[in-house]
């Protein structure tokens, strides 16, 4: 399964690389919310799953959520924040859940499986 993974920290970033590759999952790493766009856009039907960070530099992961409903096939999209106060927000934006940092790799993993559009392998 192909995940794109929206993240600006790079530490979190390497976390997410090493338990994608554990996990067998392929991935691509946006640092801001315009990245995670033109990946969804040029990969248009790829993801089976995203996790996106809501506060990111140039487009944060609410904005970027947005564009990614408007304009490409869907894929279940998961917000990450520490701020419980972006849940309302990121439902509405067309996220279909919210995780609040920090989270347990096996509360991850599980919600990987539940709300992927593809199967695991």
């Amino acid at each position: 399964m192909n995940i794109l993974i929206a993240e600006d920290n790079q530490i979190i970033q390497m976390l997410y690389s090493e338990l994608m590759s554990s996990w067998g999952y392929d991935f691509d790493m946006a640092s801001n919310g315009i990245e995670a766009v033109e990946f969804a856009q040029k990969n248009n039907g790829k993801y089976g799953f995203c996790l996106m960070d809501v506060e990111m530099p140039k487009m944060n992961g609410i904005e970027a959520t947005k564009i990614i409903r408007r304009t490409t096939n869907y894929f279940p999209i998961v917000a990450c924040s520490t701020n419980n106060n972006y849940k309302k927000a990121c439902l509405n934006a067309g996220m279909d859940d919210f995780a609040l940092k920090p989270y347990l790799p096996d509360d991850l993993f599980a919600k990987i499986n539940e709300l992927s559009i593809f199967r695991s392998k």
